[in-house]
């Protein structure tokens, strides 16, 4: 798991959820009755970001999940914010929907279905919520099987990893994952996940414009990072990448790996090798 970088292995909530997999195989149900199959190995698509380690998916149009590791500044994988990245979502196909990993799984219990998360990329509003639940509890006579599968695996979870149903998913994702990513955040970026201090609260941060399409002057990029501080420079990161400038631009993606590298950002620079 080279991938994991400095973090070694997966956290134990995963290795929990690996376990319970293997025991209810046994009987004929799996995670995927949930939408949610686990992955050991990196599999990101191209706007993932470098520093998100993936660890499982829906199997449904490349939508999958990650840890939000901030560049590698989270100590511990088991309270890092959890990331959705759905890829045929343009320009909203990444969202935070989790605190950590164990408020995720009660995500997935309460929504029994990973894959509907996906639409929260997508959605801001409490009525887009209520009519997504609504829809949810209205099981058609040839899906009462799938449901009861749902249901059993659900139960097991709640039982092994002691996993509790989120009463508002609205208040939740919206209010309170939002609100404490916010309360962390310097800096915006286009992605929503904004940047944390790492080295200093009160220097004065910049943000490089850009914009999907534009011609990057290398010249002035060379120069933004000379001068930049460390927070501004994993904007215009998350930023490039957003827009897919850094994979349309061969120059601009040798120009960040190299910046990358002189932050020490070795295991992010290894992931966008990925690419």
């Amino acid at each position: 798991m080279g991938y994991l970088g400095k973090y070694l292995k997966m956290p134990p909530t995963i290795e929990k959820l690996n376990k319970l997999e293997k025991d209810i195989e046994k009987e004929g149900y799996s995670l995927g009755d949930l939408s949610l199959f686990l992955e050991f190995d990196f599999s990101p698509y191209e706007n993932t970001p470098y520093d998100v380690i993936t660890f499982a998916s829906t199997g449904c149009d490349g939508i999958h999940f990650g840890f939000l590791t901030d560049f590698g500044t989270v100590s511990d994988l088991e309270n890092a914010f959890v990331v959705c990245i759905s890829p045929m979502d343009c320009d909203s196909h990444i969202k935070i929907v989790a605190r950590n990993i164990r408020e995720f799984v009660n995500l997935v219990c309460t929504m029994k279905d990973a894959l509907t998360i996906s639409n929260f990329n997508i959605q801001e509003e409490e009525g887009q919520y209520i009519r997504l639940l609504k829809e949810l509890k209205q099981v058609e006579p040839e899906d009462e099987e799938f449901e009861e599968n749902a249901n059993y695996v659900v139960e097991k979870i709640i039982a092994t990893l002691g996993s509790e149903l989120i009463e508002d998913v609205y208040h939740y994702v919206e209010r309170k994952v939002r609100t404490e990513r916010e309360q962390q955040t310097i800096l915006p970026t286009f992605d929503g996940l904004g940047i944390i201090p790492v080295e200093s609260v009160t220097s004065n941060h910049i943000l490089y414009k850009l914009e999907k399409d534009m011609k990057i002057n290398l010249e002035e990029v060379k120069s933004f990072f000379n001068s930049a501080t460390t927070e501004s420079k994993l904007a215009f990161i998350r930023d490039a990448q957003f827009t897919y400038l850094i994979s349309d631009e061969i120059e601009l993606k040798e120009l960040v790996i190299n910046e990358m590298i002189k932050l020490g950002l070795n295991d992010e620079v290894g992931r966008l090798y990925v690419f």
